[in-house]
């Protein structure tokens, strides 16, 4: 009996040995994990367990005191880091919001710069617009003003052309007015002339009757109606004669056709200027314009010549090289009448 229970205690002191050395190598497994996976929490509850296997140990009193030192070191460190990171942090932030300011004012300037730059381009613009529409209104005033000015030159034109007609009509009707009258005078000159020598030869044949003989009656009528038929042929010959005398040129010259000429019509008032370097100017005003001739002249003899270099009629002008000859009918100090080729009289001028 007593070797049965002895039996059962070493056996059961087996047993109870054998748990315990299976609870302490789980326990040194389990600590072993904690420290190779940095649980520091389970390090610390098995170290401070109050394990005898553990306590006992020293390699594994090594382990967990190079672990704890270790771990103590990364914490420190981690939390500098941490301190670190959230220094590097506000470092950033405060760059970053130093750098969004900057970056805002840099903004702000380039955008006030910006508006300014376009103020002043407007600004610019509107004064350039404003010297342009000034500038083309005085061009539009002073293209309106010449054309004033020009459509005033051609109506004056115009009324001087006309008032010379008019002028030139009164002219030709005073001078036909007189010479109507004179006509009516000379009509009753003639017929007053041509009663007296009625009442002569009356008077002379009544008295020729009175007296015996004929003969005499007969020889005193050719002498009453002689001198009334000869002497109205006599006065009319002498005065075409001395017309034709103050008209004819007697010598024809340059400096007698130096100088300016007009004609004066019903249709047109001429002026024809005749220069002493050669050149000439003829100008013929119209109702419905102005032609001008320019060009140089030359004479021989009777002979006038005109080299049309320039026509022009009202604004519109042309180059041109004309021809005309004339020929010198009358040349005075006061008439100049010239002939064309057809022996037509072109121009009947006068000064």
């Amino acid at each position: 009996m007593r070797i049965s229970f002895l039996l059962l205690f070493l056996n059961a002191l087996f047993f109870n040995q054998m748990a315990f050395a299976v609870d302490d190598v789980k326990l040194k497994s389990a600590l072993l994990k904690a420290i190779k996976n940095h649980d520091t929490a389970a390090v610390k509850a098995i170290a401070d367990g109050g394990h005898e296997s553990i306590d006992r140990d020293d390699v594994l009193q090594e382990k967990i005191y190079i672990y704890l030192e270790a771990e103590d070191e990364r914490i420190r460190l981690a939390k500098e880091k941490a301190k670190a990171d959230v220094i590097a942090a506000q470092k950033k932030a405060k760059a970053d919001a130093a750098a969004a300011q900057k970056a805002a004012e840099e903004k702000a300037k380039s955008d006030t710069l910006a508006k300014q730059r376009a103020q002043q381009k407007a600004k610019a613009d509107a004064v350039a617009a404003q010297k342009a529409a000034e500038e083309k209104a005085k061009a539009d005033a002073l293209a309106k003003q010449k054309a004033a000015e020009k459509k005033a030159a051609e109506k004056k034109a115009r009324a001087d052309a006309l008032a010379a007609k008019k002028a030139a009509e009164e002219e030709k009707r005073k001078k036909a007015l007189a010479a109507q009258k004179e006509k009516e005078r000379k009509a009753a000159a003639e017929q007053k002339r041509k009663q007296a020598a009625a009442e002569k030869k009356a008077a002379a044949q009544k008295t020729a009757a009175a007296k015996p003989a004929p003969k005499p009656s007969v020889k005193t009528a050719p002498k009453v109606v002689v001198p009334t038929v000869v002497a109205a042929p006599a006065a009319a010959a002498a005065a075409p004669s001395a017309e034709k005398m103050t008209e004819e040129p007697a010598i024809i010259s340059d400096k007698k056709l130096i100088g300016t000429w007009k004609q004066l019509n019903s249709t047109k008032v001429t002026t024809f200027a005749i220069n002493q370097d050669a050149s000439f100017n003829l100008e013929e005003v119209e109702d419905d314009g102005t032609l001008t001739l320019l060009g140089t002249w030359k004479s021989n003899k009777n002979i006038f010549m005109l080299s049309i270099k320039k026509v022009q009629r009202n604004a519109h002008s042309r180059k041109t090289d004309i021809h005309r000859i004339y020929k010198i009918e009358i040349l005075s100090n006061h008439r100049l009448v010239l002939r064309d080729q057809r022996n037509r009289i072109a121009y009947d001028l006068k000064r």
